[in-house]
């Protein structure tokens, strides 16, 4: 299956000067996936090594870190031979080998001779971990999410309604009615199925939610798993039952966390760091309040105030134990909106766009904030049809933006500043044109 990433991967390949590069992700994205596959197609030999398959590896990187050594040693235990800018060192689950993280600095300082990518499910933890030592400014840092619509389209094997998609988004006019039910019939696929790599191949293979859904549970399990068996010791139930709270935080009309749905009393200071570890896995999106929507955002950004997302809307829904037919069938339901807010958030999120919201003391709230240039632009979400928003209203007679967005299941269309983007077209919010 075809991953934007690979893009990214070709582009690194070809750069001078290039650092060694570092994955991150949540479990089960695809990561060990794209690797071999840009090494089956770039390289005419890889050096892959898994430090949690084959945690006596980690020894390799007990003792001297030069590249040469290490190579050497990697050499021997594979049973391949290195050729300088032939061969890819894939280092898998390098958070289970922090020496080996360490070493990227001196693969670094030789950058011209060496290709090594490291990935880990975990990294962002390890990396955050205190007293844990990063190699800083001696690496790349790349993040692969499930797969977005886009990519789903391309596996489904609907490329050619992309190209529609993207000329009518570019020019702000309508696409034609069949085609438009077309991508929005598929949206909704997407919704149940979700973007876990894994998940969506079972579908195509054996055409079957109930399958696909079985996949799910499964990922769902290993991730639990991973709070209970990576989490510290203080924080495994509090992540786990943080974690399960994400479905009743999205129910809400008013979506801001709140603390006293994981157990009645909860405060910021008993749950803040397992909504930590749960962001830094990969597992959860935190889309943050801003005070005021000037340029940069992040300036202004509420650490009090904020959303928590799944980072994929098909694992929200086998988290939630919504029906897929509700959702299929356009069955009204309210938790379809924040499964809706779910979707945009992850696909901005993985087209590595920062969350931000905008409240006005609880008369006025705009769902996402993009930081365009020297521009703001609000993004308001909407489930279906029904379009009206007060909000949106409001934020644009006080701040007058040059362009606001209004995601909906509505086509395409510019009137005064506001552009109706067909929720399926979310990802192309980020395109520069």
């Amino acid at each position: 299956m075809y991953r934007k990433i690979e893009r990214t991967l070709k582009e690194w390949k070809e750069t001078q000067g290039r650092k060694p590069l570092l994955i991150t992700g949540a479990r089960q994205t695809g990561k060990s996936y794209v690797m071999e596959k840009f090494a089956r197609e770039e390289f005419d030999s890889v050096i892959s090594v898994d430090f949690e398959k084959n945690p006596n590896i980690r020894r390799v990187f007990d003792g001297d870190l030069a590249p040469d050594v290490v190579i050497a040693q990697l050499e021997a235990i594979s049973g391949v031979s290195f050729v300088k800018g032939k061969t890819l060192i894939i280092l898998d689950e390098i958070q289970a080998c922090p020496r080996a993280i360490t070493a990227l600095k001196y693969f670094c300082d030789s950058a011209e001779d060496f290709f090594v990518i490291g990935a880990g499910s975990l990294l962002g933890v390890a990396i955050n971990r205190e007293g844990f030592s990063f190699p800083v400014g001696k690496v790349r840092t790349e993040r692969l999410f499930p797969m977005d619509y886009e990519e789903f389209l391309i596996a489904l094997g609907k490329d050619i309604l992309l190209e529609h998609c993207r000329t009518s988004f570019l020019e702000r006019t309508p696409l034609s009615s069949a085609l438009h039910e077309k991508l929005l019939s598929i949206y909704r696929m997407y919704l149940v199925i979700g973007g876990m790599p894994e998940v969506v191949k079972t579908f195509i293979d054996q055409e079957s939610y109930v399958k696909a859904g079985e996949v799910q549970e499964e990922i769902i399990s290993d991730y639990r798993a991973d709070i209970a068996k990576y989490a510290e010791n203080s924080q495994k139930v509090l992540s786990h039952r943080a974690f399960d709270t994400i479905p009743a935080q999205l129910a809400k009309e008013n979506r801001k966390f709140q603390y006293n749905l994981i157990r009645k009393g909860a405060t910021s200071s008993l749950f803040g760091k397992s909504l930590e570890w749960l962001c830094d896995a990969g597992l959860t999106l935190r889309c943050s309040k801003v005070s005021a929507p000037d340029i940069p955002l992040k300036a202004y950004e509420d650490l009090s105030s904020f959303k928590l997302y799944l980072l994929d809307p098909g694992l929200l829904v086998r988290l939630s134990g919504l029906p897929c037919e509700i959702i299929l069938n356009q069955i009204g339901e309210r938790f379809i909106g924040g499964l809706t807010e779910n979707y945009v958030a992850a696909t901005l999120a993985s087209a590595g766009m920062p969350l931000y919201y905008w409240e006005s003391s609880g008369r006025a709230e705009i769902d996402f904030l993009m930081q365009h240039g020297t521009d703001v632009v609000p993004v308001e979400v909407k489930a279906g049809e029904h379009v009206r928003s007060r909000s949106l209203s409001v934020y644009r007679n006080t701040y007058n933006p040059s362009l606001s967005i209004r995601l909906s299941t509505r086509n395409f269309g510019f009137e005064d500043g506001l552009f109706s983007v067909p929720l399926y077209a979310a990802w192309l919010l980020s395109s520069k044109e």
